[in-house]
C-alpha cells in the first residue's frame, strides 16, 4: 500500500493539535470538568506546535544532526521539548507545569505520530 505524500503533514498537525489538550486533561491541568474556555489555550498551543513540527523540526533536525549522532538520537527529544516550550510561550494563559510533563507530552506526540502516520 503506497502512502500519499501530502497526508503526512496533516496527520502530524492533527496529532499535535489533539495531543496537547488531551494530555493536559489526563494530567489534571484543567480540574475535574474542563470547559471550552479552559481548552482554548491548549488548542492554540497544539496548533502552534503542529506548525512548528511541520516547518521548524525538520530544519532543526538537519542542523543538529551531529549532536543526534553523538547522543544516539536522544537530542531529537530535546528539540521536541524545546518546540513545546516555544509554542507555549506564544500563547497567553498556557503554561507547562514542569519538565516531566513536557517530556511526556513530546513522547506521546511522537508515539502517536509514528503509529498514525508512519515514520515521524
Amino acid at each position: 500500500m503506497k502512502k500519499k505524500h501530502g497526508r503526512s503533514w496533516s496527520i502530524i498537525f492533527l496529532c499535535c493539535l489533539l495531543a496537547v489538550p488531551t494530555l493536559g486533561a489526563i494530567m489534571g491541568m484543567y480540574g475535574p470538568s474542563p470547559t471550552l474556555t479552559d481548552l482554548r489555550p491548549a488548542l492554540l498551543v497544539g496548533a502552534a506546535l503542529g506548525v512548528m513540527h511541520i516547518l521548524l523540526r525538520p530544519l532543526l533536525r538537519i542542523l543538529t544532526a551531529p549532536l543526534g549522532c553523538l547522543t544516539f538520537g536522544l537530542f531529537g527529544m530535546v528539540i521536541d521539548v524545546g518546540l513545546l516550550y516555544a509554542s507555549a510561550a506564544l500563547v497567553d494563559g498556557f503554561s507547562i507545569p514542569g519538565l516531566p510533563y513536557a517530556i511526556l507530552t513530546a513522547l506521546t506526540i511522537n508515539a502517536v505520530c509514528a503509529i498514525a502516520g508512519g515514520k515521524h
